[in-house]
């Protein structure tokens, strides 16, 4: 019959005692009890199981980024900025399917702009033009939600706050800027987009490149209306815009030449821009804030 271990091992350990001379006990009951132990304790033999050191979970490091999510305005309307050797370019009645060779023509003229948007056509299809347009320095103001001529209608306040919370929900900014569609307004349309923190913001220099007058002539007429400090309209939607395109390189290249830095209309103006800090939300424009302009107001996350 096979005895279970432990009992083989004690009738091992008796053997041994009964079996070994009184000189010899000692070292006996030695080897017994190492036999017992051998065949009562199989993990003895085995080291014992460590368990791993916990590792702590990881964390972010390095200096918190900052991403832009608005503006502060004051004062306007606004045709022009002071009389300085610096023009701001707007661009009316995007997001459209041009507005991103516009942006590649800027980034390759190392110039910015601001693009006044209507609110129907900015939705999640333009979420990534969007946010180029404020990693490159861009600036986005408001132009309405359906382009209508605002001292007809009457629903101003609706027309602008759609507006405002499309693009604050597709891009996380909420613009401070606001130009009224034709270059139509009143005291009420004024105020009404200053109720909503928003500076109304024309122009005085036109090319009229809407209408698709020629590359040429969309050059020749801003350069002949430019001045320090001059704020320019021009078209990115509303039709197709392959001759404005192609006619601003030339015209930067020409206002560089003559003296002219190219700015947003709220640097030219002084608007000063807000900042938040972001750790997973930065969505590509996210900054340090030793790059922050000098002017940024930072304010928390909510």
């Amino acid at each position: 019959m096979r005895l279970l271990p432990w009992l083989e091992g004690a009738r091992r350990f008796f053997s041994a005692m009964r079996s070994a001379p009184l000189a010899g006990t000692t070292v006996a009951m030695l080897v017994a009890i190492a036999a017992l132990l051998s065949v009562s304790s199989p993990r003895a033999a085995s080291p014992p199981r460590l368990s791993a050191p916990r590792v702590p979970a990881s964390r972010p490091v390095g200096a918190p980024q900052y991403r832009i999510v608005g503006c502060r305005s004051r004062g306007g309307p606004y045709r022009g900025g002071p009389a300085r050797r610096a023009v701001a370019i707007g661009f009316d009645d995007g997001p459209a399917a041009d507005t991103p060779a516009f942006l590649s023509m800027l980034e390759r003229n190392h110039a910015t702009a601001t693009f006044f948007l209507i609110g129907r056509q900015v939705s999640s299809t333009f979420k990534t033009t969007l946010l180029r347009e404020l990693r490159d320095g861009d600036v986005l103001g408001d132009h309405t939600y359906s382009h209508p001529n605002l001292t007809l209608t009457g629903d101003t306040g609706s027309q602008l706050e759609r507006t405002l919370g499309a693009i604050r929900a597709v891009s996380g900014y909420t613009p401070c800027v606001f130009r009224p569609p034709y270059g139509a307004y009143d005291g009420a349309v004024v105020q009404s987009a200053r109720s909503l923190g928003m500076a109304t913001v024309l122009w005085n220099v036109d090319p009229s490149d809407y209408s698709q007058p020629g590359v040429g002539a969309i050059e020749q007429r801003v350069l002949a209306q430019v001045r320090p400090g001059s704020i320019i309209i021009s078209h990115d939607g509303g039709g197709p815009r392959g001759q404005t395109l192609a006619a601003y390189p030339r015209i930067i290249t020409a206002l560089r030449a003559r003296g002219y830095e190219i700015v947003t209309i709220n640097e030219l103006l002084g608007f000063r821009p807000v900042y938040e800090p972001c750790i997973r939300l930065c969505e590509g424009i996210g900054i340090p804030r030793r790059k922050l302009p000098r002017n940024a107001i930072l304010q928390r996350a909510p």
